[in-house]
């Protein structure tokens, strides 16, 4: 390419500027089919002005965070040599769509005389891998371990932890370690529940968040900054407001949002978000949330019973819901020999199962939990009705005691009695039908079965039930009927023994109709 010798110094001048190589240099299809340059909307913008060397982006949908992601790993490997840059998706097919259709279509939609001066020498549709002639790499994949990067971007890390936790394991190990400190990583998301690895790194970095406002913190290469991105924050989340009734309840919403935030929510945002809501229904707070608190209410997608605990929140039965002196405690087990073994606390009052705490603890014999139980029942009052278990209470080994007896006389020795063993149902979702029936007569205390707290459970009995979901089949983009196996499943299993044991919401029944008839005999 001939060019004059003024053109080529104001062209090196800009090729020193990332914003304007970003503005300028790089080719997308938009939403609409079209191919455009990339020019950073106001959420690409604000992040990548804001970005630190470690970051957690919780977001709504459509605000283009990956496209980012791809072009900002794209610029830094033409600009830097020997930059290597990883992109981590949350599934296959994912992976590859990134690779061909944002990293490629930039790459060979660059003008030419940039490709001859920064050449492909390999270009791996199989592997997503794509080098350049001055050593710089980018890989697209689930997973990433081995090597130094310099960039790395996850992207939709929620729904990986909840479908596919090994993977979120795998990049938690080795992905997230390949990055040395004093480069970029970006682990973006939409919410799936108040559960796992990225919820978790989100409460840690909004909680560190509060304290660098609060001027008590400064963050550091090893900290993560906290990035939120609501629906209100994209400009094409607006319409015509003309023919859109909007009722109180949605303007009060509206207007302590606007307090709460600080932004204003225009006429138009309002009836955008009130349209968008009627199509989503319940998946309206995960995938356009207005807070990061709402993003992590919604339930999770393929939730056995999120529908059910969601119904409980908004009536009003999960909350304070204490002990009641005197009157019988149940307990319901599931029991693991080398994972966690989960404890239910009951109480029935009239014609509701009132659960008043839930203990979880992995790896520790039967004298922990009979010990335990004491606990409670010297610190909290406790008068314990019945203690029902699982089928493999019978067997003789729990962690390995050289006795020959069974985890029930075990149990029973130390004084937790009397044991029922619940029977073995022969199909799992048959029990799972009998929590879904008996849930609606169902409360919660939602600080003892609640969020982890000071000398409680690693995770709250509710966030298991909110959690259990089905396994998903990445070949057929779609929900097998079978449980994920995870750690949502002992909380889970525990309160399916109290199903199983009261076979629905029979006794509860029994219990409601002797309750009135001594109360028509009083009367």
């Amino acid at each position: 390419m001939s060019i004059s010798p003024l053109d080529r110094d104001r062209i090196l001048d800009r090729l020193t500027d990332r914003w304007w190589r970003l503005n300028n240099l790089y080719k997308i299809v938009d939403k609409w089919g079209q191919k455009q340059t990339f020019t950073p909307n106001a959420v690409q913008t604000q992040l990548d002005d804001e970005l630190h060397y470690l970051n957690l982006v919780l977001k709504s949908r459509q605000h283009g965070v990956t496209t980012w992601g791809c072009i900002r790993a794209l610029d830094m490997a033409l600009f830097r040599a020997n930059c290597r840059c990883g992109i981590v998706a949350h599934t296959a097919g994912d992976a590859a769509s990134f690779f061909r259709k944002k990293v490629l279509y930039a790459y060979d939609n660059l003008p030419d005389w940039l490709k001859k001066a920064r050449p492909i020498v390999r270009r791996d549709m199989r592997e997503g891998v794509l080098e350049l002639a001055n050593g710089s790499s980018i890989e697209v994949s689930v997973s990433h371990r081995g090597g130094t990067l310099q960039f790395l971007h996850v992207s939709e890390y929620g729904p990986m932890c909840a479908m596919f936790p090994e993977r979120a394991k795998e990049v938690a190990s080795g992905a997230l370690n390949t990055v040395a400190p004093g480069n970029i990583v970006v682990i973006e998301s939409t919410a799936y529940g108040a559960a796992g690895d990225f919820y978790e790194r989100c409460k840690l970095a909004m909680d560190y968040d509060r304290l660098v406002r609060a001027g008590q913190a400064k963050l550091t290469t090893l900290d993560y900054k906290f990035h939120f991105f609501g629906w209100f924050h994209d400009l094409l989340s607006r319409m015509d407001p003309t023919d859109v009734p909007i009722t109180p309840v949605m303007e009060t919403y509206f207007d302590k949002l606007e307090e709460e935030l600080d932004v204003a929510i225009t006429r138009a945002s309002r009836a955008w978000y009130v349209k968008k809501s009627v199509e989503q229904r319940e998946h309206m707070k995960r995938e356009y949330p207005s807070t990061p608190k709402e993003a992590f209410e919604a339930s999770v997608e393929g939730a056995y019973y999120g529908r059910h605990l969601e119904s409980a929140e908004a009536d009003g039965r999960i909350g304070a819901f204490p002990h009641r002196p005197g009157v019988p405690v149940h307990t319901f087990w599931d029991i693991g020999r080398r994972d966690a073994t989960a404890i239910w606390f009951m109480q029935e009052n009239g014609g509701w199962y009132d659960f008043i705490a839930y203990y979880e603890a992995s790896g520790e014999q039967s004298a922990h939990f009979a010990k335990k139980l004491q606990e409670f029942q010297a610190d909290r009052d406790y008068v314990y009705g019945k203690h029902y278990m699982p089928h493999d209470i019978e067997v003789t080994e729990w962690v390995g005691t050289g006795d020959n007896k069974t985890r029930k006389q075990i149990l029973e020795d130390l004084g937790t009695k009397p044991i029922v063993v619940v029977p073995r149902i022969q199909n799992e979702l048959e029990g799972i039908d009998m929590v879904r029936r008996v849930l609606y007569r169902c409360r919660f205390d939602a600080l003892l079965c609640g969020p982890p707290v000071p000398g409680g459970p690693r995770r709250g009995g509710i966030d298991a039930l909110k959690n259990f979901r089905k396994e998903y089949n990445e070949q057929t983009q779609s929900f097998r009927d079978t449980p994920l196996r995870d750690w949502t499943n002992h909380g889970a299993d525990a309160f399916r023994q109290m199903a199983q044991a009261f076979q629905g919401d029979r006794p509860a029944r029994q219990g409601e109709r002797r309750e009135r008839a001594e109360n028509w005999k009083t009367n």
